[in-house]
């Protein structure tokens, strides 16, 4: 390959097209047009010598060979720009976009507050959210999907950076006037007697609850599973199902539902919330800014008013557990 004859604009017009795996999300993500974004396309296939995205019903997928140049194609980008960067200060009001992935719980409870905060400093700016799980988390940073990943990660790699946002307790949720609540209280014989929903993606569990039983000698008959911590509380408090989980999430939809929230009585550690984000955008600005924010916008969570108190040491689950689903 000639590197005199090669255009940069080319390789900046493909770190968008691998990140957004769309041509009119790419070409508005650079500027330019969607012509002029779909023929760069053209003109990275030909100096590639692969597809590199192909198109799978309505999406497009990047190719085996895309995978493997997008992190490093998002490196050399990085290196340019750190490289041709002067020191002029840092302006929030010029940032136009930012890429969180998160789980649908950390959507819920930190995404309105940490939203607010980034529209107040950079009116302009689009915040975009992608669902994440713990599984796709390292590809999607490494490939530049995704500026920062809010998450429980049991297990975080070695290669990514990581910091420790907020802690979050279990507690359970029944439909207002269950018969296990009688007397005001769900005691251990009664939870373990009840039919259970568990929030397990992927697969069917089993959860952190489960283990816990375990210890016990005890088991809980599970006979709905659900993939979202959203959708649990609506099915919940149409049935006699006890669901166990967030209670961040339990407590601030209980009213509009009907649901009764109880304090869970199998002994459970708090799980922490974490930021991870890449190696490479330690130093950039508006990545330190968007990072800032995410700390600024937990700091009301780590307060007593936030139902989760700090534990007195970090929650570890077994290797099998899935995420936080309990």
């Amino acid at each position: 390959m000639n590197l005199a004859s090669l255009d940069l604009n080319l390789l900046v017009a493909l770190d968008a097209l691998l990140a957004e795996r769309s041509v009119t999300r790419a070409a508005r993500r650079i500027g330019r047009s969607q012509p002029a974004t779909s023929h760069a396309l053209s003109r990275a296939r030909r100096l590639f010598g692969d597809p590199l995205l192909v198109r799978v019903r309505d999406e497009m997928h990047p190719t085996e060979r895309a995978r493997a140049l997008a992190p490093k194609l998002r490196d050399v980008l990085d290196r340019i720009a750190s490289t041709l960067g002067d020191e002029t200060p840092f302006e929030p009001t010029g940032v136009a976009r930012v890429t969180v992935g998160a789980t649908d719980y950390v959507g819920f409870v930190l995404l309105p507050a940490l939203v607010a905060r980034l529209r107040a400093e950079a009116p302009r700016v689009v915040v975009r959210a992608r669902p994440l799980d713990g599984q796709d988390a390292l590809a999607a940073l490494a490939e530049g999907r995704v500026d920062v990943a809010l998450g429980t990660f049991w297990q975080c790699p070695p290669s990514l950076r990581q910091t420790t946002l907020f802690h979050e307790t279990f507690a359970c949720g029944l439909r207002q006037g269950h018969a296990a609540l009688r007397g005001g209280r769900l005691t251990l014989r009664r939870y373990v007697g009840l039919d259970h929903l568990l929030i397990a993606s992927p697969g069917e569990g089993p959860g952190v609850v489960d283990y816990a039983l375990e210890k016990l000698g005890l088991a809980r008959h599970v006979v709905a599973y659900v993939p979202h911590f959203l959708v649990a509380p609506g099915v919940v408090a149409r049935t006699d199902l006890v669901v166990t989980m967030a209670a961040r999430v339990l407590h601030p939809l209980a009213p509009a539902l009907g649901l009764a929230v109880a304090p869970c009585p199998v002994p459970l550690e708090p799980f922490a919330v974490r930021m991870l984000w890449h190696p490479r955008a330690e130093g950039d600005k508006v990545q330190r800014w968007l990072r800032g924010h995410v700390v600024a916008a937990s700091e009301a969570l780590r307060r007593p008013g936030g139902r989760a108190p700090r534990p007195r040491r970090p929650a570890r689950a077994p290797a099998e557990a899935d995420d936080a689903r309990p």
